[in-house]
């Protein structure tokens, strides 16, 4: 038996919601980022954290920035792709 798909929202649509999440998950990204930046401020001279942990918190903040820019780059060709479709 075949199952025939019934598409309830326009191509467009599904891809302006798609664009909508993606700039989303960047924010929260982007959030992480600074509170893993501010974290390592905080630990940085705290005599109890261990050794290294406010250098891997703040690489790890800078990997999350990364991420959110291009989870935001990624929208906008995505944007870029829908206006040049229609």
């Amino acid at each position: 038996m075949v199952t025939e798909f019934l598409r309830t929202t326009s191509p467009v649509s599904e891809l302006l919601d798609r664009i909508s999440r993606l700039r989303t998950d960047a924010d929260l990204v982007d959030g992480y980022a600074r509170r893993l930046s501010e974290i390592a401020s905080a630990l940085a001279g705290c005599a109890a954290a261990p050794e290294g942990t406010s250098d891997t918190l703040e690489r790890r903040a800078a990997a999350c920035g990364t991420a959110a820019t291009q989870l935001r780059t990624a929208a906008d060709v995505l944007l870029e792709h829908v206006r040049a479709v229609g």
